[in-house]
């Protein structure tokens, strides 16, 4: 019976310890916030530089999400789709996506696509993945995450940190 409760004991505080090496990071800032995700806190954050801009998060094993808002028509949305699509091009070739998927973090409703790309820079084969979902306050947080293709770990991460996004 001992040995059992150390067990749960010694879980709980491995889980507990897991989720204070987390951060929450409200976008654009606490005090106008959209929305906020949350990620573990050793990866970094690179503020945006301008409004609009995107923040971006690095992992340890250099994973990147990317995340912004964007107006919340039905024209910044095809417009944002658009511009996604030539930032894949400019930075990536022979990009596969997958269909549209629906997507429903938090109760918030939207859609993403993963798929593979080549980087031009390194000709290295990369995992990437872009979503939009629709926020209460009637903007749409748009997302992008990248990383080696073999990097499992940085690929689970960023799905998580997308799985996480929420209206304050």
């Amino acid at each position: 019976m001992k040995k059992i409760l150390a067990a749960i004991l010694a879980l709980t505080i491995s889980h507990a310890a897991r989720s204070a090496d987390m951060q929450t990071i409200a976008y654009p800032t606490p005090e106008a916030e959209s929305f906020e995700i949350t990620a573990p806190e050793d990866w970094e954050i690179k503020q945006a530089e301008d409004a609009g801009d995107y923040f971006h998060l690095q992992g340890p094993t250099g994973a990147v999400f990317s995340f912004r808002t964007i107006k919340g028509s039905a024209g910044s949305m095809e417009k944002a789709i658009d511009e996604a699509m030539d930032e894949l091009k400019s930075e990536y070739k022979g990009a596969e996506l997958g269909d549209p998927q629906d997507w429903t973090p938090n109760g918030l409703k939207g859609f993403y696509l993963v798929g593979t790309a080549i980087d031009k820079q390194d000709d290295e084969k990369v995992r990437v993945g872009m979503g939009w979902a629709a926020l209460e306050d009637g903007k749409i947080a748009e997302f992008w995450f990248v990383a080696d293709l073999t990097d499992e770990k940085g690929i689970a991460v960023a799905e998580k940190i997308a799985n996480s996004l929420k209206a304050p």
